[in-house]
């Protein structure tokens, strides 16, 4: 609990006022949303996703994965989402990046500490 109390630490004092919400463990996005639906959410609250990028760049180069946190309902385009943060290729980073730089594997909805 405690890297959670020193997120919301941290957003609020980037002005981002949150508290956590707590439910049962979860495998993947799916059954985070189900778990949701009988949590005690905030009247004004919004399911997200976050998805992983990383853009093209030689291998010798240390990997700097792009992170982006948007709306659960918004279609994704690594092609729009690279142009406006002006990387060419963006691809969604591999398995591999996910496990090495965040000791999680796509879909798992956990990261581990």
């Amino acid at each position: 609990m405690a890297d959670v109390d020193a997120l919301v630490t941290r957003l609020n004092a980037l002005g981002i006022r949150t508290a956590p919400v707590e439910h049962a463990p979860v495998e993947n996005n799916e059954q985070w949303a189900e778990a949701l639906k009988t949590a005690e959410l905030p009247s004004k609250h919004v399911l997200t996703k976050t998805l992983v990028f990383k853009p093209k760049q030689p291998k010798a180069d240390p990997i700097a994965p792009i992170m982006v946190v948007i709306k659960e309902t918004t279609a994704a385009s690594s092609k729009a989402i690279g142009a406006e943060l002006k990387f060419k290729d963006l691809r969604l980073a591999s398995e591999d990046v996910l496990r090495d730089v965040f000791q999680t594997a796509r879909g798992s909805g956990k990261v581990k500490g």
